[in-house]
Order: C-alpha cells, then sequence, then structure tokens
C-alpha cells in the first residue's frame, strides 16, 4: 500500500494523539511571550555617536591658574567649552562636554572617560595669561616604552594615535592663521594626552592684548569659539577616518 504525503502526515498525527491519550507524551504547557512592561524605555541597540569630547580643564577645588580672584581658570575654560560646543553644532558638528559643572576630576579619570567612550577628537581647554591668542598642543611621549600586545602602556596610550593628532593639530593650526588670529603649535609631556587613546590636542586661550580681563570678553570668547570651530570643522574628514581606523 502505498501512501501520498498528506496520508503520511495524517496518519503520523493520529499516532501521536494516540500517544498523548494513552499517556506515553504528556503535552507540553505553552512558554508565554514575554510582554514589555508598560511605559517602559526602549533599550538603545548602540551607543550613540559621539565626534568630539571637550574638556574644560580644572573645575572643583582645582581652580587652575590665578587669572582673576573674580573669575579662576576653571570658569573661563568651563564658558568656552559650552561656546565651542555650540559653534560647533552650527556646523553641523556633534560634541559632549567632559565636565559641565564646577567639578574635580583627576588626570585620570578624565582619560579614563575618553577611553571608555572613544570619541573621535579629544579637545581640552585651558587659559593663561602668557603668551597671545591660541597655542594648540599635541602630546609629547616618553621613549622606551613598548604598546605591542593586548595592552597599551598607560603613559604611552597615545601613540597609535600621535601620528593623527598632530595632522589635525596642522590642520587647525594653518586654517585659524589664514583668518590672521594669532596661532602657534607646540609638543609637550602633558596629561592628560599622554593617556588618551584616540587623536587629542589641547588648547590654551590668551588675551591678544596683554589684559587678562579680555579673557572674561563675551565677543572675545565668541571670537576665540567661532576660529577655533572652524579649524575643527577643516579638520573634520582626518578626524573621521581615524574613527574608522583608517
Amino acid at each position: 500500500m502505498r501512501w501520498n504525503k498528506a496520508q503520511r502526515l495524517r496518519a503520523g498525527y493520529l499516532v501521536l494523539l494516540g500517544a498523548v491519550a494513552v499517556g506515553q507524551i504528556t503535552p507540553q504547557p505553552a512558554v508565554p511571550t514575554p510582554q514589555a512592561p508598560q511605559n517602559a524605555t526602549p533599550v538603545p541597540t548602540h551607543a550613540p555617536a559621539l565626534l568630539i569630547m571637550i574638556d574644560p580643564a580644572h573645575g572643583g577645588t582645582d581652580s587652575g591658574a590665578a587669572l582673576n580672584a573674580a573669575f579662576p581658570e576653571k570658569d573661563v575654560t568651563l564658558v568656552l567649552a559650552r561656546r565651542l560646543r555650540r559653534e560647533l553644532l552650527i556646523r553641523g558638528i556633534q560634541s559632549q562636554l567632559m565636565r559641565d559643572a564646577d567639578l574635580m576630576l583627576s588626570s585620570d579619570q578624565r582619560a579614563s572617560q575618553v577611553n571608555a567612550l572613544q570619541p573621535f577628537f579629544y579637545l581640552v581647554i585651558h587659559a593663561t595669561s602668557q603668551g597671545s591668542g591660541l597655542r594648540l598642543f599635541t602630546a609629547m611621549l616618553p621613549l622606551g616604552e613598548d604598546n605591542r600586545g593586548s595592552f597599551v602602556d598607560w603613559p604611552t596610550a597615545q601613540a597609535a594615535s600621535l601620528a593623527r593628532s598632530r595632522l589635525v593639530q596642522e590642520q587647525i593650526t594653518g586654517s585659524i592663521h589664514s583668518t590672521g588670529f594669532p596661532v602657534r603649535g607646540f609638543t609637550a609631556p602633558l596629561r592628560p594626552l599622554n593617556n588618551v587613546i584616540v587623536p587629542a590636542m589641547a588648547v590654551e586661550v590668551a588675551p591678544t592684548t596683554g589684559d587678562i580681563s579680555q579673557l572674561a570678553s563675551s565677543d572675545y570668547q565668541q571670537m576665540v569659539c567661532a576660529v577655533l570651530a572652524n579649524g575643527i570643522a577643516s579638520a573634520m574628514p582626518l578626524l573621521t577616518r581615524a574613527g574608522r581606523g583608517q
């Protein structure tokens, strides 16, 4: 006797029902489908893109340089960081502040946060009464450290990104210089730059008139942040290639 496919399926189904009826197979209860609680917040599938990390230097009990008794460096850097964030957003560049309040963070804490988030670029802002205009710094690493293998040495974590950091520094310096605003580039053994694994730079803002009170001027702050934001925008092709590991 030959059964077609439909007949075989019906026969198998009848055998299965018979086995259940005599207790040879115990039906398993249906597993309920989990239901999301009401008003639940969806879990993001990935972290939001973070392009620029802006770090206002100092904060909390660390007031920084004694620029002005009523306006310490930690306040100048925070105001500049907020203005720069706004200028970058106008140019379509997303950024985040390391601190947006009067908080104390150590160099190690700053570097650890940057290395955990891995933005395309890390920029720490300082203010000074010395010099004129802007001074842009990239790291100067100690010699003799070996970063091969699974772990990188903390004092030279910047090594893999240092060449890209200096290209970005050159691009930003050239962009600002073309506007006539005073700017110079340097290297220095600075923390937390040495401990950061992504392209990184420090900017030190000084008055152009020799008068320290210029740092508290809203017009001057706006000028500084506008030329700096334009410089960063001009370097974005370098930064996005660094973010893709190119």
